[in-house]
């Protein structure tokens, strides 16, 4: 990381960026989810900016939040773009975006909370973008199951083939994994509540880091896996830490009141899903 910083604060001096040149600090910014991206900050002491790269495979999807930006930031609080950036920064990640920095914290669920859901509920429904991503002809049981089973049985294939490796897991235990992955998919084929078309629009990575807030508002920052799916996914992503906790009722009844009853049904087995994930 310290050669890939040293490279962006090489390109950030000579960027005509408006900062302070010779107190340029590079900062990289962990992501829980994983590889797929590089983010950093770059500031001089006095101003703040982010950069969030992506490798080749996945350079549309931040082109597409390159596209939408500006529509995103007047309605749904992303943060402003700065620049497209068309060079190999950093080795291997060919196109990024930078970003005004957000001073803020992550979301705790206290503040704007009642803002928050309101907005991401107006995403679920925005005709707007969904006539710009394109509604594939899904049902929410595809959505879920492609997200969930599909995922889980990939993953359970590498382990299966490693049980030898794992001799302290018991075998009932993979078969444990396996009956409930298979009991999760007939239940939500079975569920009246997922046989309708998946088509609103869903931020697809929502969680508490990704909503910064401040005594002036908040900031919904990774809009790169924007697209077509099931608002149930957004908000069972969004409000797991209080599943099972005594604030839990609270948040239920604010979802209902916004989405409906079905979206509340389906959010139980997203939950479950999250479980065996």
């Amino acid at each position: 990381m310290e050669k890939n910083a040293t490279r962006l604060k090489k390109w950030a001096q000579r960027a005509e960026l408006e900062l302070e040149s010779e107190n340029i600090h590079i900062q990289y910014i962990w992501n829980p989810g994983g590889f797929v991206n590089q983010s950093y900050q770059i500031s001089d002491g006095e101003k703040r900016m982010h950069v969030k790269f992506a490798d080749r495979a996945h350079q549309p999807s931040l082109q597409q939040w390159a596209c939408l930006h500006d529509y995103l930031t007047g309605n749904y609080e992303a943060p402003k773009l700065l620049m497209e950036i068309h060079e190999n920064v950093i080795p291997e990640y060919s196109y990024g975006l930078l970003f005004e920095f957000f001073e803020g914290e992550t979301w705790k669920g206290q503040a704007w909370s009642d803002r928050i859901l309101s907005q991401i509920c107006q995403l679920h429904g925005d005709t707007h973008l969904k006539r710009v991503l394109g509604v594939e002809e899904k049902s929410y049981a595809d959505a879920f199951i492609d997200t969930y089973i599909h995922r889980f049985r990939e993953d359970m294939k590498i382990i299966d083939a490693d049980r030898g490796s794992l001799p302290f897991v018991q075998e009932e235990t993979f078969d444990m994994f396996h009956e409930m992955a298979d009991q999760l998919e007939e239940e939500v084929h079975q569920s009246i509540h997922f046989q309708r078309p998946a088509e609103d629009v869903v931020h697809n990575d929502l969680n508490q880091q990704n909503i910064l807030v401040n005594g002036d508002g908040f900031c919904i920052i990774d809009w790169d896996d924007l697209t077509v799916g099931d608002a149930a996914a957004d908000f069972a992503s969004l409000l797991w830490p209080w599943v099972d906790t005594s604030e839990w009722p609270m948040w239920e009844q604010k979802v209902r009141g916004l989405a409906g009853d079905d979206v509340v049904e389906r959010m139980s087995l997203y939950f479950y899903g999250q479980i065996i994930r």
